[in-house]
């Protein structure tokens, strides 16, 4: 090997390691300023939270935040939309699998989703209705239901009494009116688990 070929390598494993650091050091940043947000947007409410104790909360420097963000409704957005994205993952299930145990495999992931980011849903459901929520995700939301409707409708036989379309419908609903409920409610006191079980047993 040339000595020229030896300063090629070095000067290449010192500019990826160089990059893997300070990409390391961006996920952290922004990492802590979406968590702060979250947990201050939740604690205080949307429009109570300035950027600057979303900044001091994160421990960074709100220029830094800026460099990421332009402001809170953007990190309103990846907020919803990173939640969004995992909630779509709820239905992911065997298309082969009896209705009972599709049931049971999707209403466990929404529970399980609930349950680990009860402070994302208590901030979600606080803001449900206001305009704020609208203009952050225009049609996104109800694109997003209707595909998790679509994919729920397939749980259910077309040719059944209701259209499969109707009882997909129905079953998100009761499903939302629950987390919402549970969210709302003392946690610990809600038996989100045994109403699960009932829906499921009701399908059987």
């Amino acid at each position: 090997m040339k000595k020229g070929d030896n300063f090629t390598n070095e000067c290449s494993f010192t500019y990826l390691n160089t990059y893997m650091t300070t990409k390391k050091t961006t996920d952290s940043s922004r990492d802590r300023i979406v968590d702060a947000a979250l947990e201050l947007f939740a604690e205080n409410g949307y429009d109570r939270t300035p950027i600057s104790a979303i900044a001091k909360r994160a421990d960074v420097a709100q220029g830094l935040l800026y460099r990421y963000y332009s402001g809170k409704e953007a990190l309103l957005r990846e907020i919803i939309q990173t939640r969004f994205a995992d909630m779509q993952h709820t239905v992911d299930i065997d298309p082969y699998a009896e209705l009972p145990e599709k049931l049971e495999v999707y209403l466990t992931n929404v529970v399980k989703s609930i349950k680990e980011n009860t402070r994302f849903w208590s901030l979600f459901y606080g803001m449900r209705g206001q305009p704020i929520l609208e203009q952050v995700l225009g049609q996104e939301y109800k694109e997003i239901q209707n595909q998790i409707i679509t994919s729920l409708a397939t749980f259910f036989d077309p040719r059944g009494a209701h259209s499969d379309h109707t009882e997909a419908i129905v079953l998100f609903s009761i499903v939302d009116g629950i987390c919402m409920n549970y969210i709302v409610s003392n946690t610990d006191d809600y038996p989100i688990e045994e109403i699960i079980e009932c829906i499921i047993s009701k399908y059987r």
